[in-house]
């Protein structure tokens, strides 16, 4: 989950003496490893979807339980509770289920409101016998100690793409945009059929803008379409989307180049101010990461792009200038938060941290094979924690590691 924070200064997880130029190898405080209903069941695999740390300083993991076989298969919804000392303190299921039919249930994207609440976007493949099934999704939501509050079903017939937490109001995206107070209360709902969105942000004014990489079109905050612009055809329908500090709209899709981005800026008004376009740092057959954004304090934005083979991570002003364009040969990258103006990143096992100026100073590599698929990081404080599924015994675990920044 990515958080922004306040900068400070940083010496990255360790009392460590950086060198300029140096990049440090770092090893985490703990490490925590869970496996849901492993012990009184066989087959049972986690995988890590997304994780958040609420006000107690708690980590909050929302994965996906799944007991393999064809006979007794059962894909459910994982919510997790550590410490920060990386105790487990519990673990709660959700079945989405609500017939006499089976359904793999797959949480997608969690976020927390300010009484520590949890809501989870997730996606459901029902089966309703040998010869029939479909998509679906629901929002489902949970209190801090894991009893479930509500739940929502978003879709009977299609999946939804991604979830934000805005002005006390749940955006959920995807085919359509949806918008549910923190009862669950549907508020709004918006269709454009001219794209599935794949990124939801709102403003302050309760504005909100979805984007699909093939489309970016901005909402008033009574549903009614202010501005679309869309994209060119070809490129992945895949992007992320947010509101600039003076109130701009920036906005990243992946490119046909398998890891390669572009990221474009627009007015309030829906004019474009300009585009940016970088090809994959390395070429690869693997896996595209997302395309992420960020904007610094500064007003400066970062951006991501990579695949399986390596990553891209641009520093660009508010012209659109590049700053600085670095490349590494350390995989894809899943997830980054920002603190400051210094960008962690993590992805296939590696965990990193990029210094204002573009340096690698810091890096550690999970001892252990993760899914590529996976990755996660969430920062509170001086503790940054990266999350992944990662081969246990077998099978893969939740994989859950905390550093210190000191």
């Amino acid at each position: 989950m990515r958080t922004i924070a306040r900068k400070k200064t940083l010496t990255l997880l360790f009392s460590l003496v950086l060198i300029a130029a140096c990049t440090a190898t770092i090893k985490p405080e703990w490490t925590a490893l869970y496996n849901h209903k492993a012990n009184v069941e066989a087959d049972r695999l986690t995988w890590l979807e997304d994780l958040s740390v609420n006000s107690y300083g708690d980590v909050m993991v929302a994965g996906t339980t799944i007991r393999t076989g064809l006979a007794n298969r059962a894909q459910d919804i994982l919510l997790v509770r550590y410490s920060d000392n990386g105790q487990r303190l519990w673990a709660v299921d959700f079945d989405l289920a609500t017939g006499d039919y089976r359904s793999d249930d797959s949480a997608l994207a969690m976020v927390i409101d300010g009484q520590d609440n949890v809501y989870i976007l997730a996606n459901q493949f029902k089966v309703l016998d040998e010869n029939t099934s479909s998509a679906g999704a629901w929002l489902i939501s949970a209190d801090a100690n894991g009893n479930e509050r509500w739940r929502y079903k978003l879709s009977d017939s299609s999946e939804m793409r991604a979830l934000s937490l805005s002005n006390d109001k749940l955006y959920v995206t995807g085919p359509n945009t949806q918008v549910f107070n923190l009862e669950g209360t549907p508020l709004l709902g918006v269709e454009h059929p001219e794209h599935t969105a794949h990124s939801v942000t709102a403003s302050a004014n309760g504005n909100f803008v979805v984007a699909s990489g093939q489309a970016v079109s901005l909402f008033n905050a009574n549903g009614e379409q202010v501005w679309q612009q869309t994209g060119v055809t070809g490129e992945y329908p895949a992007g992320e989307v947010i509101f600039t500090m003076n109130g701009d709209i920036v906005a990243t899709n992946l490119l046909a180049d398998n890891g390669g981005a572009r990221i474009s800026r627009y007015t309030p008004a829906g004019d474009k101010l300009w585009t940016r376009t970088f090809g994959a740092a390395y070429k690869s057959y693997g896996l595209p990461g997302p395309a992420l954004v960020f904007e610094d304090y500064r007003g400066d934005l970062l951006l991501t792009s990579s695949n399986s083979d390596g990553h891209r991570i641009v520093k660009l002003d508010s012209a659109g200038r590049t700053v600085w364009n670095k490349t590494s040969r350390n995989g894809i990258i899943k997830d980054a938060a920002l603190k400051g103006s210094d960008l962690f990143v993590v992805g296939g096992g590696f965990n990193a941290k990029y210094e204002s100026d573009g340096s690698r100073v810091a890096e550690s590599k999970v001892d252990r094979s993760v899914q590529i698929t996976t990755g996660s990081v969430a920062i509170d404080g001086n503790k940054l924690y990266a999350g992944y599924s990662a081969e246990n015994n077998g099978s893969f675990a939740l994989h859950l590691s905390q550093y210190l920044d000191r």
